[in-house]
C-alpha cells in the first residue's frame, strides 16, 4: 500500500496558492494550476480521514454558498427565477445530504465559515461561472477519492463517493444552464487530480478568505434553515429514497434490532439500558434537543430513511431517534414516511 498523505488544518489555511482577483475570466484557468499541483503530487495517497474531512468541509461550503444564494434570490438581490431558486434548493439538500452521511462516517470539517468573492450574490454570471468551477472541483474530488478508495479495496466508499460525484455533476450543469451555458457539454468528467487533497487550491480562498475582493466569514446553515428547506423537498420533488451504497452495507450488517419479551405495543418504541438523545432532524449531526431516560416508551407518528442507513423514528411529542437505539413495536413499521 502507498504512504498516505495527511492535510492538516494548518496546511490548508497556511496561504492561498490561487488568487482569484482577475475577475471571471481569471476562474476559467483554475483548473490548469490544478492539474499542474496535481501532477507533482505522486506517490502518496491521502488517507482515509483526510478524504473524510475534506469532503465534509466542500460539502458544507457547499450547502452555505448555495443557501446565501437562496436567500439572495429571495431578497431581489440575485435575479433567478423560480424555476431556478428550485434548482439551489434541491441542491442545497443533496449537498447537506452529503454532508451529513460524511459525519456520520467520522468526518469532521476544517473549518465551519466560509468567505465569497465580493459582489457573488447579485451578479448572475459570476455566481454561475464561479459556482462551476467550485463543482467541477467537487467532482474531481470525488474521482479522487473513487480511485483511492478503489486502489484499498474499499468498495463501498469507492461506490459512495462515484454516487455523490455524480449528483455534483448534475449541480454543474444547472448552474452551467442559469448562466445561459449549454449544460452537458461533456462526454466525461475531468480527472483533475489524483488525490482530494489537489481540490485545496482552488478552493482556499474560500476557506480562509485569502482571494483578493473576498468577503465574509459566513456562517453555515442553522438546523433551522436546514429543516425549513427539507421540508419543501415533497413539493421540490426531491428524493431522499436513493441510499448511499456504504448506508446499504452497514444497514445489512448492523441494522438488527433486540425485539424482547419487552418489545412495546402500539406507536411506541422503548428506549434500551442508556439514555437517547432526541435530535432535530433524522440525522446525528443534527443538534440535541431532548434525552430519553433509559427503558423510556414513547410514541412515534413517522418514519424515514436517514442518509446513514438507519430507519429515523419520529416522535409524536417532536423530534427523531434513530433505530438503533430504541426497541420497536411491529406496528411502528407500519406508520407512514415523512
Amino acid at each position: 500500500m502507498k504512504n498516505t498523505n495527511q492535510v492538516s488544518r494548518r496546511d490548508m489555511l497556511k496561504g492561498a496558492l490561487v488568487g482569484a482577483g482577475a475577475g471571471v475570466l481569471g476562474w476559467q484557468s483554475l483548473f490548469g494550476i490544478n492539474r499542474a499541483f496535481a501532477q507533482d503530487m505522486t506517490g502518496e495517497n491521502d488517507d482515509v480521514q483526510t478524504i473524510l474531512n475534506l469532503a465534509a468541509t466542500a460539502e458544507l461550503f457547499a450547502s452555505t454558498h448555495y443557501l446565501a444564494g437562496i436567500n439572495a434570490a429571495d431578497n431581489g438581490d440575485l435575479a433567478l427565477d423560480e424555476v431556478q431558486v428550485n434548482y439551489l434548493k434541491t441542491a442545497f439538500l443533496a449537498e447537506r445530504d452529503h454532508y451529513d452521511l460524511l459525519v456520520s462516517l467520522g468526518a469532521e470539517p476544517v473549518v465551519t465559515e466560509f468567505y465569497v468573492p465580493d459582489g457573488l450574490f447579485s451578479d448572475v454570471a459570476m455566481f454561475s461561472q464561479i459556482t462551476e468551477v467550485a463543482e467541477e472541483t467537487f467532482v474531481g474530488a470525488y474521482l479522487a477519492a473513487t480511485r483511492i478508495f478503489t486502489e484499498l479495496g474499499q468498495t463501498a466508499f469507492a461506490v459512495t463517493t462515484a454516487q455523490i460525484g455524480g449528483v455534483e455533476a448534475e449541480h454543474r450543469a444547472l448552474v452551467r444552464q442559469i448562466g445561459e451555458r449549454l449544460p452537458n457539454d461533456r462526454s466525461y468528467e475531468e480527472f483533475l487530480f489524483p488525490n482530494v487533497s489537489g481540490a485545496v487550491p482552488t478552493l482556499q480562498p474560500f476557506l480562509d478568505g485569502s482571494g483578493d475582493g473576498f468577503v465574509g466569514p459566513v456562517a453555515p446553515p442553522t438546523d433551522d434553515e436546514v429543516a425549513a428547506i427539507r421540508n419543501q423537498a415533497g413539493d421540490l420533488g426531491y428524493t431522499g429514497d436513493i441510499m448511499p451504497y456504504a448506508a446499504m452495507e452497514m444497514a445489512s450488517s448492523d441494522n438488527s434490532s433486540d425485539m424482547s419479551s419487552s418489545a412495546p405495543t402500539g406507536n411506541q418504541v422503548t428506549t434500551l439500558d442508556t439514555a437517547v438523545n432526541v435530535r432535530a432532524m433524522p440525522s446525528t449531526s443534527a443538534s440535541v434537543i431532548n434525552v430519553l431516560d433509559p427503558n423510556t416508551t414513547i410514541t412515534v407518528d413517522g418514519q424515514r430513511q436517514g442518509m446513514d442507513g438507519f430507519i429515523w423514528w419520529r416522535l409524536a411529542s417532536n423530534g427523531w431517534v434513530r433505530e438503533d437505539t430504541v426497541i420497536e413495536s411491529q406496528d411502528v413499521y407500519n406508520l407512514p414516511n415523512v
